[in-house]
């Protein structure tokens, strides 16, 4: 269960690989301002119609993505889904069956709202774009950071994990021993690299404050989004 675990970890930033190959026509903060906004507006809605509708609007989106991401995407949901309907299913028996499928609904629009944005945006372009939606300079550091470390540790753990599991020979049970092992030196690695890091950026003087760079104006991409904000409000008070 723990080299599952840190295997996990270490495939969290596998999105930074695309992040040379095509950067987004639209401003990440953009992006994020809505995708918080529907979910928002979806968790206070009363009327299942906008959360329908909201679905339908994404699910075109979704058929916009390759084949491989729609399947990875989908992937992620069913589990997600299925385990907030077994939880309300009592609801169903209680006479009140519209409280399991307005939840399992507002789940399914939260979790496709989330990975269309993981789809379309690298965690560079996400943590860049914090700092444009005034999050404090030390938030935007603290996140970074610590994701990054967490996936060079997994990654160092699941090479490790490797090496044990091709020299486990017999019937020992070498998987829970390395475990610990496996556990304990990656303990004492994130103790070295916090340790120079920290001294790396004493070197370099930091002071705390990150500069954001690659500005650029805004484009008809950005103008559309920009227009969705008022649209889906007014959307969201009409269903009222």
């Amino acid at each position: 269960m723990g080299l599952k675990f840190m295997q996990l970890i270490g495939r969290l930033l596998e999105s930074d690989q695309r992040f040379y190959k095509s950067q987004t026509k639209v401003m990440p903060q953009l992006r994020l301002a809505v995708a918080f906004l529907v979910i928002l507006l979806c968790a206070l809605s009363s009327n299942a119609f906008f959360t329908l509708s909201i679905i339908a609007v994404l699910l075109v989106r979704l058929a916009a993505l390759p084949a491989e991401e729609i399947a990875a995407i989908l992937k992620r949901l069913l589990l997600p889904v299925l385990f907030t309907m077994i939880l309300l299913l009592p609801a169903v028996f209680l006479s009140s069956p519209r409280t399991m499928l307005t939840v399992a609904m507002k789940v399914f629009e939260s979790l496709l709202v989330l990975g269309i944005l993981n789809s379309d945006l690298t965690w560079k372009e996400i943590t860049g774009s914090l700092g444009s939606l005034h999050v404090p300079g030390v938030v935007v550091l603290t996140l970074d950071t610590t994701v990054r470390f967490l996936v060079i540790l997994g990654r160092y753990a699941e090479r490790m994990a490797e090496a044990v599991s091709l020299r486990r020979v017999g019937r020992k049970n070498w998987r829970s021993a390395g475990t610990g092992g496996i556990l304990g030196t990656t303990f004492l690695k994130s103790q070295q690299m916090s340790e120079r890091s920290a001294e790396a950026m004493r070197c370099r003087c930091f002071s705390g404050v990150c500069h954001r760079h690659g500005r650029r104006n805004p484009g008809m991409g950005d103008i559309f989004y920009a227009l969705c904000i008022p649209l889906l409000i007014a959307w969201f008070i009409g269903t009222l």
